[in-house]
């Protein structure tokens, strides 16, 4: 059956399920073929994800909006089926804090625009299917450094620190532009009389070259004026989903198996004619395999759905990174390099409700929801400073709990052939790490008087069906 909350997933929520290990996926089922029918819906999200007001400080936000139309088109008459499902959609997300007094200010947006097509055949027992994907994403970020970095080592500000804004400017501008394309098959299969298999394979794929700009105005002549750094990277995900599912039994367990890669290099293009510089500046890969198990299950007669699950993680990262020449010390030139490597495991739980009310032409309903994940990784790395800098070696533990608790209301209201939905989804989700390792990635802002709020998102969807 199609899973509209799963087909309306959000980037933010939807890379929520996949960190833990239950990525969503959108087809036509076996059920969806075996009666002839047209239905046409719009979307509009509006998503609240994050806003932040800090007296003294100023505000963050990061809000969102998304419209899709969708297409399902089924011809059960006879013993041959056939089906289409189409969206197309567009949306953007900002994030904002240009005015708050902090280091760093920008003003991010990401636009994007998404196309899926599946075309399904089917019998009264079997299901094949194979569905395309297409996104075209746009981001722009200009960034305003009010700040860099300072040290208590003098060493360290001498020879690196005090170097970064000559080299990189106040001002910097971040862009990319690419699109992502996804490739993906199901089928289901009869087991004997009772049993169907449900295998399903996605594949995606993308190359993409996001830049940053800057003015330097180091003490080398020749890398003044306008320059930039690309990071040319690659990124491919490959998804399996086996699930058996039986006519006379509510529990239809399922496996999910998922294999990540993305690999980046480090582009520094150099005037013409300029050798005092590096033209590659390094390179990261990421790698991630993931194994999820997990059961869905009805009661009709209390029209409640219930879905729980189990996931595991093996997650590893490298980087070997250098800067490019940040200036001349008499006549030595400026560099620094670092290695870094985060490897380790994550566990994950999750469990969700969905209770239906109905009354008449209007039905009322409640979603709540709970995922827990568990990270325990390892930190190693090691700086190569010049000029007798002194660096420690990290080799630290990082261990933290994520938690997520959701909660929702759908709403709808149907009169003859036209259905108006309402839904509102809250997620609250937390962070807890338990290691006692050196590395402190936050601040310590609990004196401040902040004031945090988010996670919310509203969703409207009409929908015109013909049976």
């Amino acid at each position: 059956m199609v899973s509209l909350s799963a087909a309306l997933a959000q980037d933010f929520y939807g890379l929520l399920d996949a960190v833990m290990d239950h990525p969503p996926l959108t087809r036509l089922g076996l059920t969806d073929l075996q009666k002839t029918q047209l239905k046409l819906s719009s979307v509009y999200v509006y998503q609240d994800y994050y806003r932040e007001s800090t007296p003294g400080i100023g505000d963050q936000s990061l809000l969102g909006s998304n419209t899709k139309a969708k297409l399902i088109a089924v011809n059960a008459r006879g013993n041959f089926k056939y089906g289409v499902l189409s969206r197309f959609g567009q949306g953007h997300e900002s994030f904002t804090n240009l005015d708050a007094d902090l280091s760093v200010n920008t003003d991010y947006g990401f636009k994007h625009r998404d196309l899926d097509l599946h075309i399904v055949l089917a019998t009264k027992s079997m299901l094949w299917g194979m569905g395309v994907e297409k996104r075209s994403i746009l981001f722009t970020a200009p960034v305003l450094i009010n700040k860099y970095p300072e040290s208590e080592d003098p060493q360290l500000n001498r020879y690196f620190l005090n170097w970064l804004e000559p080299s990189f400017g106040n001002d910097m501008d971040v862009r990319g532009e690419f699109d992502l394309n996804g490739l993906q098959s199901y089928a289901s299969l009869p087991l004997g009389s009772n049993l169907l298999l449900d295998i399903h394979y996605k594949i995606s794929k993308n190359d993409f070259s996001p830049s940053v700009s800057y003015v330097n105005s180091s003490n080398i002549n020749e890398l003044k004026g306008e320059r930039s750094l690309v990071f040319e990277t690659g990124y491919l995900n490959q998804l399996l989903h086996i699930g058996l599912g039986s006519a006379h039994c509510s529990l239809k367990p399922k496996l999910t198996f998922q294999n990540t890669h993305a690999d980046m290099a480090v582009d520094n293009p150099l005037p013409v004619d300029v050798i005092d510089d590096f033209e590659e500046l390094g390179v990261l890969d990421f790698n991630r395999k993931s194994v999820a198990f997990g059961v869905e299950g009805q009661h009709q007669n209390l029209n409640l759905n219930l879905e729980a699950g189990l996931g595991f993680s093996q997650w590893d990262a490298q980087a070997d990174l250098t800067t490019p020449v940040l200036g001349r010390y008499w006549f030595f030139p400026i560099a620094h390099a670092a290695r870094v490597q985060i490897s380790g495991t994550s566990s994950s739980q999750r469990l969700r409700l969905h209770h239906e009310l109905i009354k008449r032409k209007i039905r009322v309903g409640v979603n709540a929801g709970y995922q827990h994940a568990y990270f325990d990784l390892s930190v190693t790395g090691e700086a190569e400073l010049e000029f007798n800098i002194r660096s420690v070696p990290i080799d630290s533990p990082l261990q933290f709990h994520l938690h997520v608790i959701s909660m929702g209301a759908p709403i709808s209201y149907s009169l003859n052939s036209f259905t108006l939905n309402y839904e509102f989804n809250q997620i609250i989700p937390w962070m807890k790490r338990v290691d006692d390792g050196p590395l402190n990635f936050q601040r310590d802002d609990r004196w401040l008087d902040k004031k945090v709020r988010g996670g919310g998102q509203h969703t409207i969807t009409m929908i015109y069906s013909l049976n």
